[in-house]
């Protein structure tokens, strides 16, 4: 937990202060290699200097992003995504610390939370448009995906337009993929797999399961 929380002031404390412009717009791999170097700088600090440093560099962080201009959210930029909004990077944030917060909540045998969990869910599925979507190029269909017990409208992935966003009414599918959103957004960080959640029943495909489980193996939002 001391990694976790280690992780989150690093990496807000770093984007304040501008020390990891050249890693947020590089390669996942870089990233990882960035924070593995950053992680033991914190982590073995007292509890109470980690919450300290949780909700000051937290804060900072949050008025960061207030002053940047909004028409600048939609500039794209060079992210580990590929090429997306720079929005997409500040977005990513609340989904960051939502997996780490079930990352400890798992630990300590407590159930996945839903609070803080449609920004989360809204972020991978848009994040799947950019970053999964191109790795089927050349494959067809359309996918609709739905989480469960969240009020976010069923997302439709086009796999021949490589194009997604909310479900039109009366819109045709190949695939209709349901799955519980706490499930569906831990899995898409790696914490779990979704043939597992196939197997337990957490996810179910209607209509062509084998593209449906094509389009989950993609899915991999780090």
């Amino acid at each position: 937990m001391r990694e976790v929380a280690a992780h989150l002031v690093t990496l807000d404390k770093a984007t304040v202060l501008g020390a990891n412009l050249l890693v947020v717009f590089a390669s996942m791999a870089r990233i990882e290699r960035w924070n593995e170097r950053q992680v033991p700088k914190w982590a073995n600090r007292p509890v109470p200097e980690l919450l300290i440093g949780l909700d000051r560099w937290g804060r900072r962080l949050a008025g960061l992003y207030r002053a940047i201009p909004e028409p600048l959210y939609g500039v794209r930029v060079p992210t580990y995504l590929g090429r997306a909004p720079l929005g997409m990077l500040m977005w990513s944030r609340a989904y960051d610390e939502w997996v780490h917060r079930q990352d400890i909540r798992r630990s300590l045998g407590m159930p996945d939370e839903e609070v803080d969990l449609v920004p989360a869910a809204e972020y991978v599925l848009t994040a799947i448009g950019i970053d999964a979507l191109p790795t089927l190029r050349g494959r067809s269909g359309r996918i609709v995906l739905s989480l469960e017990d969240l009020p976010l409208p069923a997302w439709r992935f086009d796999l021949g337009a490589g194009q997604s966003g909310p479900e039109e009414p009366g819109e045709p599918a190949d695939a209709r993929i349901s799955v519980s959103a706490p499930a569906f957004v831990m899995a898409a960080a790696g914490r779990g797999s979704f043939d597992a959640l196939l197997a337990d029943g957490r996810v179910s495909i209607e209509g062509d399961e084998a593209v449906g489980r094509e389009f989950l193996r993609v899915v991999r939002i780090l």
